[in-house]
């Protein structure tokens, strides 16, 4: 395993398997994590938006969710590794709370979404202590999410929404934060992943688009934005490695 600053945000490199034992073994040591996992589009918002910048670059660790973000750090620092998709990590991290009796909670998606989601997870043994949607505009969930003190917070609210709100609520209660996007919406079975072929090429994105092409509108155009800025301001010193 290998840590690279990759524009200034602590990245995770190696095997998927090794990163993710990293974390549980972190969250073991009671480290307090908030876990990004950086794809084009996160970070083309970040450039755009100071504020989520700055959210990214408080974030304990990122992991290269992206295929875009693993082609970057192989060109500019000579660092191979796995591709993390968030919704595997996350699964994987509710295995683990299944054998280590972590308490998990779910916030974000629509509230049929999310409340499948929840309902999916405890009938494969995760401890879901409690849930909420992404459509709010107060202190409802902090106020919960205080009491109930998951060892695992899962914030499925799109990006920068998602990390933004993990950033604000530091102070709560938890072991691991993770922004998820839209896994919820897999896991309660509302949506599909892609065939393992486009997961297995790194073209998942290249999928959700043809899938969902009004929606996903902007993706083509972030993926070559993303190319073409590694391309060309990616060797002034914009990937390091760390260790």
């Amino acid at each position: 395993m290998e840590q690279v600053s990759f524009y200034s945000y602590n990245l995770l490199c190696g095997k998927a398997e090794e990163l993710r034992r990293y974390l549980v073994d972190s969250i073991v040591s009671d480290n307090k994590l908030f876990v990004v996992t950086l794809n084009s589009q996160i970070f083309l918002r970040a450039q755009q938006i100071p504020d989520y910048d700055e959210a990214l670059r408080h974030a304990t660790f990122h992991l290269p969710d992206g295929s875009g973000v693993v082609w970057a750090v192989k060109r500019h620092c000579n660092v191979v590794t796995d591709r993390v998709p968030g919704i595997d990590t996350m699964l994987y991290l509710c295995e683990e709370a299944k054998n280590r009796g972590w308490k998990v909670y779910l916030l974000g998606a629509r509230p049929d979404v999310v409340n499948r989601a929840a309902e999916n997870l405890r009938n494969k043994g995760v401890n879901i202590v409690g849930y909420h949607h992404g459509y709010f505009e107060d202190q409802t969930p902090a106020e919960e999410i205080e009491k109930l003190k998951p060892d695992l917070l899962f914030v499925g609210m799109g990006a920068p929404r998602q990390e933004l709100w993990i950033y604000q609520h530091m102070q709560l209660p938890f072991k691991l934060a993770m922004g998820v996007g839209g896994s919820f919406d897999v896991i309660a079975g509302v949506k599909k992943r892609a065939p393992k072929f486009f997961q297995k090429t790194r073209l998942e994105w290249f999928y959700r688009w043809i899938t969902e092409p009004i929606s996903r509108s902007r993706v083509p155009l972030d993926v070559a934005k993303f190319f073409f800025k590694v391309v060309l301001d990616g060797k002034d010193g914009n990937c390091k490695k760390i260790r």
